[in-house]
Formats: C-alpha cells, sequence, structure tokens
C-alpha cells in the first residue's frame, strides 16, 4: 500500500470514543504505514476547579499553575502508555501536549503537523456546563479541517 494517510492525528480525550479511535487509526496506520500522532489538549477553562467560577473570586495565579502543570503531568503519564500501544502494534508514534480551546489547537495542529487523516470519537468528555454541546469539537473539526477525518463512535 502507498503512504495515503501517511501522518495521522488522534486527539486525546480519555473518553470510551478516544479508545475506540484510537484502535481504527492503528488499524489504518497498520496498512498504510503512518505515523500517529496523539494529541492532547487542555482547556484552562474546564481545568480550572469550579470554586473560580464566581465573578467575586480573586484568581491564584500559583494555584492556576500547579493545577494545570498537574493536568499536563496525567496527561503526559498516560500518553506516554498510549504511545507505547501503538509501538507494540508495530506503528511509530508521537504525543503533543497543549494547552488552549480543544477544536482550535486540533486544527492549528493537524495544518501545522500536514495530517493526512484525523481519527477522533464522535462526542469526548465534557463537563457540566458543556453537557448542551455534546460533539461540539468534533463537529467543528470536520468541518474546518483541511484533511478527511474520521469520526468513530
Amino acid at each position: 500500500m502507498g503512504k495515503k494517510y501517511e501522518q495521522i492525528l488522534v486527539p486525546y480525550d480519555g473518553s470510551k470514543y478516544y479508545k475506540k479511535s484510537l484502535e481504527e487509526a492503528i488499524e489504518i496506520a497498520k496498512k498504510f504505514g503512518s505515523n500517529i500522532h496523539l494529541l492532547h489538549v487542555i482547556d484552562a477553562l474546564t481545568a480550572v476547579p469550579p470554586v473560580y467560577d464566581s465573578p467575586d473570586t480573586v484568581i491564584d495565579m500559583k494555584k492556576l499553575e500547579r493545577v494545570l502543570k498537574n493536568a499536563v503531568s496525567k496527561s503526559d503519564l498516560i500518553l506516554r502508555n498510549e504511545i507505547l500501544l501503538c509501538k507494540e502494534n508495530g506503528v511509530d508514534a508521537d504525543y503533543k501536549i497543549i494547552t488552549g480551546s480543544a477544536a482550535d489547537v486540533i486544527l492549528r495542529f493537524a495544518k501545522k503537523m500536514e495530517i493526512d487523516l484525523i481519527v477522533m470519537g464522535s462526542q469526548g468528555l465534557s463537563g457540566i456546563r458543556k453537557i448542551l454541546t455534546l460533539g461540539s469539537v468534533s463537529r467543528k473539526v470536520s468541518e474546518l479541517a483541511q484533511c478527511p477525518v474520521l469520526l468513530v463512535r
């Protein structure tokens, strides 16, 4: 097979849909000899404890920094294991953790890395305040990406 999907992006969010999308991406990568890029986007707005939701709260920047550092450390550990899973299946993989708005970061990363295929869950994990917009990240990515997007259920 040729190199149709040389670079595959799999956004990580820890949901059951993510697990299925990684399995799908690994199968595609094995067929095409592709590289997989795992990307976890930490949204600072949802990583911050709810106590900061009050407009009267003074934000302790050191505490906020610790919260974000802990989120990155936790993600780093999880993604290292996912890389091992890819390698066990004979697929080259790497990962990146970026803070920002999920859909925007995914789209920028895909463009910058010249991604040929994005494989992602149709829905992800979301906080209570995102319940009404389930799947909004995958919808935005599928509408705006410059490459094919495979949504996995």
